[in-house]
């Protein structure tokens, strides 16, 4: 025997170069893994401030639409006053005038006309009367500049009253266009703050309105010493905004009023179709610390998924090269004891029960135990001098030549092989080719052949049994379901079974997922299915409809399954009853569209309502009328009893209304004092007949105070009737609130219907 240490140093460096290779692509691939983490959390950041900028926006603009819309109306009525100057001037009921308007207008608190030198020549309030406000600024700016064509929309200010508000005023022009008078419109503060409430959908919300030149109108929730503030600063939401001289901006960083660190939506208010020298701003803004919330969450739990990865793959690492240590030192010891003594081998391998052999470099057998002659069924006459070739068959050494060649290179070899043997028998094999080394040069190599069948068929039967294994899923919990690659289920365990509330697994198996899901979820799990196909993981949230009818939201991971080869054979997934956090979802988006102080339905979500039952109206035919209803003289209620009993009158007259209603109608506080009712198939005659019950059943109600003593109030009502294909639910509303106007002109606890061709019907019903 040749002595086979020689080759055994640099042996030893081409193991070193593998561990340190080893290591290299675990850093590389834990490098790949951090940053695809780093990756997937930095667009999670982004897809959040995406979105809660996009809620932010919209809720910005319900506001500057409303406050447009009030804006509107405002600049036509002081136009409308302006042109009927002329009959009233001399007029002294033009006060009353005055007040009537400001009590059908529920956003206005004081109209004022005031002459040229400031004078106030009539008032809805008659404490006003005589007043000189030549001093206020909202006075001196007009006359600087009398443009009648300007709306003037002054900085908030504290009135005489004693009320923060904003004055909106036209100029009165003289006869030869010289500056003759104001007339003036006070903004009622109080009107807004429900509209600036109904659009936080989150307790560390908050709206605040400002005007053109910086000062702070109202916030909400109200915070002392805010009203008023100049927030004009360098560097402040509101001067980086102005200077931008967009429309909307999207802000982020520490607010110039509070201090605080939030991401906040500003919208100019300034209707194109007005000429209005100053704009309003409105701000809707959220804590960042709280939008980010859910995301720094997920940073911790990834970064330490992440750090146990790292330590788990190092440390499973090292002890693998240990063990290759091992292993490595351990064949140095066989080669060694082969090089010995080729005496001792041959008397050795006679009497083991591994086959070995020698080849040399022409691939002639040199040498061959007792065990490989009996296994390939040579005698040693036949066995000494043949070719491998030839001992072989063309099959297995087509197979085997690979290993030979890199036998024959000097490396060593170790494979499995499955071999049929001389009696016909398979068999199970664990093949090692020695290189036989004389210094650099190769001049054969020895095979060891062990038969490792009953090894072979003990990992077999352990594969089985962890096969078997796999049956433990029926103990989870949670739903674990198997599909093929076309979503078919193929297995699903109890918990599963029970989620869908089936029986027995064969309700299910052999069914498509997207049989038992609602129908609007079915393309997203198609969707989902694709994707693992594509060998990607994906997570999903679905309503399923149970064999026993139930509903249930559910959210399944699913990742893909693969076979031997790698090729994707199906998906698994794991699913989780998620219908408490649903219904509590659906709680708060049912709270979005809810008045909070009378449980009514909000403006907006009235005006969605009132749409689809007028555009059933029109598709399936019928009738259809709509009430507007007012709380006479509530801001004098509120006046004398104060907010509070104002609020409870509101309350008690909702609950009249949904006494009075029928479950199909739709009934909506559609402002401060103002509700709206849509009565599905219902005409005019019927439409009066239910708003006079209710102004009655209004009229005989009462609200206790605290004093004890009753307080009765009243209501005026206006009716409009769909005439036509035409109408839609904006022209029916209007046409209810100029009937509505009628009732009130008429002496107030009236039902007026409309009526196109004289305006509002003069038929009513007194109380």
């Amino acid at each position: 025997m040749l002595d086979s240490t020689s080759g055994m140093p640099e042996l030893n460096h081409l193991k070193q170069s593998s561990l340190t290779t080893q290591w290299l692509i675990l850093g590389f691939a834990l490098l790949i893994l951090g940053g695809a983490t780093g990756f997937n959390l930095y667009v999670d950041r982004g897809r959040t401030e995406r979105r809660e900028q996009g809620r932010l926006l919209t809720q910005a603009r319900v506001i500057q639409e409303n406050l447009e819309q009030n804006l509107t109306a405002v600049s036509r009525v002081l136009a409308d006053l302006r042109k009927e100057l002329p009959s009233h001037k001399a007029n002294p009921g033009l006060s009353d005038r005055l007040k009537m308007l400001t009590d059908a207008m529920p956003g206005i608190r004081t109209l004022l006309l005031l002459d040229r030198d400031g004078t106030v020549l009539a008032s809805s309030r008659s404490e006003l009367l005589g007043g000189n406000f030549a001093y206020r600024d909202y006075f001196k700016t007009p006359r600087q500049n009398p443009d009648p064509e300007m709306l003037f929309v002054s900085a908030p200010f504290k009135t005489t009253l004693g009320i923060y508000g904003i004055n909106v005023a036209r100029t009165i022009p003289g006869g030869r266009g010289e500056f003759a008078g104001l007339i003036v419109a006070t903004l009622d503060p109080e009107y807004f703050k429900p509209l600036m409430a109904s659009v936080l959908y989150a307790p560390d919300m908050w709206t605040a309105v400002a005007h053109g030149d910086g000062i702070q109108f109202l916030m909400v929730p109200e915070r002392d010493g805010q009203a008023g503030k100049n927030l004009a600063q360098p560097g402040s939401f509101f001067s980086r905004h102005r200077d931008s001289g967009k429309e909307t901006n999207i802000l982020t960083g520490a607010v110039y009023a509070t201090g605080e660190e939030r991401m906040m939506a500003l919208r100019s208010i300034q209707p194109a179709r007005l000429k209005q020298d100053k704009p309003l701003v409105v701000a809707v803004g959220r804590d960042l610390n709280t939008v980010y919330a859910a995301w720094r969450h997920d940073i911790r739990i990834q970064g330490g998924l992440f750090g146990l990865i790292v330590l788990g793959s190092t440390l499973g690492l090292y002890a693998y090269q240990r063990r290759q240590r091992e292993f490595a030192r351990r064949e140095a010891e066989v080669a060694e004891a082969l090089a010995a003594s080729h005496r001792f081998m041959e008397t050795l391998t006679d009497n083991i029960p591994g086959m070995v052999a020698y080849w040399t470099r022409e691939l002639r057998c040199g040498f061959a135990n007792k065990a490989y002659l009996e296994w390939f069924g040579r005698t040693p006459e036949q066995m000494r001098g043949i070719r491998i070739q030839d001992m072989m068959g063309d099959e297995l050494f087509r197979k085997n030549e690979p290993f030979i060649s890199a036998a024959l290179r000097g490396e060593r070899q170790r494979f499995e092989r499955t071999l049929t043997k001389a009696d016909g028998s398979t068999a199970y094999t664990w093949a090692h080719y020695i290189p036989d080394l004389d210094g650099n040069e190769v001049r054969g190599f020895f095979v060891l052949v062990s038969d490792i069948t009953e090894v072979k068929r003990v990992q077999l039967a352990l594969a089985e049994s962890e096969w078997k294994l796999k049956t433990i899923i029926e103990t989870e919990p949670e739903c674990v379901k198997v599909l093929a690659a076309d979503g078919t289920l193929l297995q699903m365990n109890r918990a599963g079974l029970d989620l869908i509330e089936a029986e027995s697994d064969s309700q299910v198996i052999g069914h498509k997922v997207t049989e038992i899901v609602a129908p609007q979820y079915r393309e997203a799990f198609i969707d989902l299915n694709e994707r693992v196909n594509r060998g990607e993981s994906g997570t999903l949230e679905f309503e399923i409809v149970g064999l026993k009818g139930g509903h249930r939201w559910l959210d399944t991971h699913a990742v893909p399954m693969r076979d031997v080869d790698g090729q994707i054979t199906g998906l698994l997934g794991v699913t989780r009853d998620i219908t408490a956090r649903k219904k509590a979802e659906q709680a708060l988006e049912q709270l979005a569209q809810t008045d909070f102080l009378t449980n009514l339905v909000n403006r907006r979500h009235f005006m969605t309502l009132a749409e689809q039952e007028l555009s059933r109206t029109l598709r399936y035919g019928g009738a259809l009328s709509v009430l507007m209803m007012d709380i006479d003289h509530f801001k004098k209620i509120n006046d004398t009893y104060g907010h509070k009993t104002g609020d409870v009158v509101l309350r008690r007259f909702a609950e009249l209304s949904r006494q009075s209603l029928r479950d199909i109608d739709v009934i909506g506080r559609v402002g401060g004092e103002e509700f709206a009712v849509v009565l599905p198939q219902t005409d005019g005659e019927h439409a009066l007949e239910v708003a006079d019950r209710l102004r009655k059943s209004t009229g005989d109600a009462e609200v206790v105070l605290d004093q004890g003593l009753p307080l009765h109030f009243t209501v005026s009502i206006g009716v409009a009737t769909l005439g036509g294909t035409s109408s839609n639910i904006d022209t029916l509303l209007s046409q209810a609130d100029k009937a509505l106007y009628k009732a009130k002109r008429s002496g107030r606890n009236r039902v007026c219907a409309y009526e196109p061709r004289d305006g509002a019907s003069a038929k009513w019903h007194e109380a």
